[in-house]
This record gives structure tokens, C-alpha cells and sequence, in this order.
């Protein structure tokens, strides 16, 4: 996809280089990047992604997008000047909206039940799996235990709500696989790094809120 197409939606954008560069695929982990990728740096708990650019554009990242306050002079004059850099007020932000352009934002086609809360999310979520797969559904879960198409157990989850590109690639798949409605269940953290921006939720459900609902991280 073109670069310039992954961008859409997302504002106060600074540019250097070609919006219509293809790129192949969106990474986070400059280990993980290979020809025709472009690399989002991310500062992230234990480490920020902004030092690992060069990394990733050894590994063949043909496209950066990096936080505007945390791009010198200096470390912008030391990236090649082929390597399209685009600077974002916040890369957690514009990846989520990167990760729903270039996955044709899968949300859209499915009907979509986001459940937050402090308590009480996984247990609602698959109570509503339950009731709608009784109504004939074919439904997909997105948790804290696993993932689920139907009643394919898709494996263990890592985190409540995943990442963005994950979250994108498993709806994605979902809209392959014919999924009437997926519920997922939607973290404080989830909200707090916007992995849920840019979906297009047919319901939201609240459960309750306590006084550990959102910690430091």
C-alpha cells in the first residue's frame, strides 16, 4: 500500500521525502523489519523505539514515522536522505490509525461490541459470545484469555487488548472468515495508548470502575 493512503486521517504531520513510496508492512520492532517495511518508533516502558531508527533502516525499513519531540536536527540529518521520514505528534495515535488504513479498516464490516470496565470484562465478554452464537452468530472474542473465531481458539493473548497492528490483523481475519460480530474486551491500558483508535465500535458496554483501574504504565 502507499504510503500516503496509510497516513490518512491523521493530522499535523511533518514530511521529508515521498508520500508514494509501497510499503510492505507496519512494524514497531526494529528486529522484526525487513525490505519495504516501514518502522514506527515508539517509546515504550523499558525502552524507546527512536533508538533503534537506524536499525530498522539496516534491516530495510524504506519509511520511518517518528515523534516529533523526540527528533533532533541532529538525529534527522543522520537518517538517508532516500528514507521518507514522517515526524507525528504521537506515534501511539498514528499507528493506530496506520495500522486501520492499511489493514482497509476491518472494523467497519463487523459488528463491533467493545467491553470496558475494571472488573467484570472477560466474563461479559464471553456472555455475550454465548448468547449471540445461540442466536446463530458466528462471533470472534478478543481478550484476556485468548482470542476466538467462533470456536477456533486462536491462542493464548499476551494483553487484554493488543497492540494495534495485531488488533487490525486479527479483524482482518475475522472479515475472512465471515465473522458476524466480534467482542473484545477493551483495557484501560488499551485506551490510555489509543490501540482502539480509529475502530468503529456498534456498542460499547461499561461494567463498573474501581480505584486500580488504570495503573502508571
Amino acid at each position: 500500500m502507499l504510503l500516503k493512503d496509510i497516513l490518512l486521517g491523521i493530522d499535523d504531520l511533518k514530511v521529508r521525502g515521498n508520500l508514494d513510496t509501497n510499503i510492505n508492512e507496519i512494524r514497531s520492532s526494529s528486529n522484526q523489519v525487513q525490505d519495504g517495511d516501514m518502522f514506527v518508533a515508539i517509546e515504550g516502558f523499558d525502552t524507546d523505539g527512536h533508538k533503534y531508527i537506524s536499525e530498522a533502516i539496516k534491516n530495510g525499513a524504506n519509511a520511518i514515522i517518528a515523534q516529533t519531540d523526540k527528533i533532533t536536527k541532529e538525529m534527522l540529518k543522520d537518517i538517508p536522505q532516500d528514507i521518507t521520514v514522517i515526524l507525528a505528534p504521537d506515534t501511539r495515535h498514528a499507528i493506530s490509525i496506520c495500522a486501520c488504513n492499511f489493514y482497509k479498516n476491518p472494523s467497519r464490516k463487523l459488528k463491533l461490541i467493545g467491553v470496558t470496565g475494571t472488573k467484570g470484562k472477560t466474563t461479559t465478554s464471553f456472555m455475550i459470545k454465548e448468547i449471540l452464537e445461540t442466536q446463530g452468530k458466528k462471533v470472534g472474542l478478543i481478550g484476556t484469555v485468548a482470542n476466538y473465531i467462533g470456536s477456533k481458539n486462536l491462542g493464548e493473548s499476551s494483553r487484554t487488548t493488543p497492540d494495534s497492528i495485531e488488533l487490525q490483523r486479527l479483524f482482518a481475519e475475522m472479515v475472512e472468515e465471515k465473522v458476524d460480530c466480534v467482542v473484545m474486551e477493551v483495557s484501560s491500558q488499551g485506551l490510555k495508548h489509543y490501540r482502539v483508535e480509529g475502530i468503529t465500535f456498534a456498542i460499547g458496554i461499561y461494567t463498573n470502575l474501581s480505584m486500580d483501574h488504570i495503573g502508571p504504565g
